[in-house]
């Protein structure tokens, strides 16, 4: 019976979990501008970079007045994987932590530094 209730919890647990995006309703159709920044020991001044996402899951990021096509998934939680058709930065594939806190975007690297936005109005 123990087990059969387990099973039970460990379903639901999943089941409440698959899916679960922090960016859910936060991204979609918006556009940012990076805010002036040191990352991985550089300035980065502000407006640096743009990031815009679609609705239907494209997004564009302009760095240093080159421009990035490509897609957007959520994951779990504050994770968004972005496909770019090129290399940005070594790679094509990030999953970076993205937070947005009203008007205020974080994006942080799997190395950990973190670029700051801000909404486009």
């Amino acid at each position: 019976m123990r087990f059969r209730s387990f099973l039970m919890l460990s379903a639901f647990g999943i089941l409440a979990l698959s899916g679960c995006s922090g960016n859910k309703g936060k991204i979609e159709q918006t556009a940012w501008v990076s805010r002036a920044a040191n990352v991985k020991g550089q300035e980065l001044p502000a407006g640096a970079r743009q990031l815009q996402f679609g609705k239907d899951g494209h997004l564009l990021l302009v760095a240093n007045a080159k421009p990035y096509k490509g897609a957007y998934a959520l994951g779990m939680g504050p994770s968004v994987t972005l496909t770019f058709e090129e290399e940005y930065e070594g790679r094509k594939t990030h999953v970076e932590k993205v937070v947005v806190d009203g008007d205020s975007l974080v994006l942080t690297d799997a190395d950990g530094s973190e670029i700051p936005f801000q909404k486009v109005q």
